[in-house]
């Protein structure tokens, strides 16, 4: 049996599961988004995503300052060069960053600082197509910097595709919760089926006691 790689499993189950689970957007880590073929295959699809890059993916951006390139005739012509996305980010102006809550916190709301640019990424000897790539930095003396590319089209605002790539926090939470509190990665099986009971059981469970907290309520109650 041939191996998979991550994204081409995530593909396969898409492309399964896809009519039969509605949704708007593709979100994942920067394994899945620094295969361009992933961002490629979910294009084709006609899937919307924000997928996670590292910080040395190489961009260009049009709107960026340009630099003169000697043509083969002695003439020059205008280029934008290919810099790191980091690099690309660091060298922003303060007022092409802006400011959002990203969620409600146990201690306050959680801020960050946002941009949002298109650009085109550098695949090896080939350039990719436009894409706009997301930067979300912490208001912190020391930030936490993300970086993700989205096919989002230009009609889609900053603060929705920042609210997508944000609701993965949300979900990699339950899965923590679920691994923690109903046992969700605690299983020893020797065959698929034994394994496929187990997760298929472990994923109800908390949405058991998610249904149950908001019938019962709490001493902090929340929607």
């Amino acid at each position: 049996m041939k191996s998979q790689k991550t994204w081409e499993i995530a593909a396969e189950l898409l492309a399964r599961t896809g009519a039969e689970m509605p949704h708007g957007w593709v979100a994942g880590d920067d394994e899945f988004g620094r295969a361009s073929e992933f961002r490629t295959l979910l294009r084709r699809r006609g899937e919307r995503y924000v997928l996670d890059v590292p910080c040395d993916t190489t961009i260009r951006d049009p709107e960026g300052r340009r630099r003169q390139r000697k043509g083969r005739r002695g003439g020059s012509r205008p280029e934008v060069p290919f810099v790191r996305a980091d690099t690309w980010a660091s060298s922003l102006p303060a007022d092409r960053w802006t400011r959002l809550t990203i969620r409600d916190g146990d201690q306050g709301p959680v801020m960050v600082e946002a941009v949002l640019a298109r650009v085109r990424a550098k695949l090896g000897r080939r350039i990719g197509p436009e894409e706009r790539l997301l930067v979300i930095r912490t208001p912190d003396a020391v930030p936490e910097v993300t970086y993700s590319m989205s096919n989002a089209p230009a009609a889609v605002p900053l603060t929705e595709v920042v609210a997508v790539r944000s609701k993965r926090h949300r979900v990699e939470r339950v899965f923590q919760e679920a691994k923690g509190e109903v046992g969700l990665a605690h299983y020893e099986v020797r065959s698929y089926v034994g394994w496929h009971h187990h997760i298929t059981l472990s994923l109800l469970a908390p949405w058991f006691l998610i249904l149950e907290r908001q019938r019962i309520g709490g001493e902090k109650p929340r929607p």
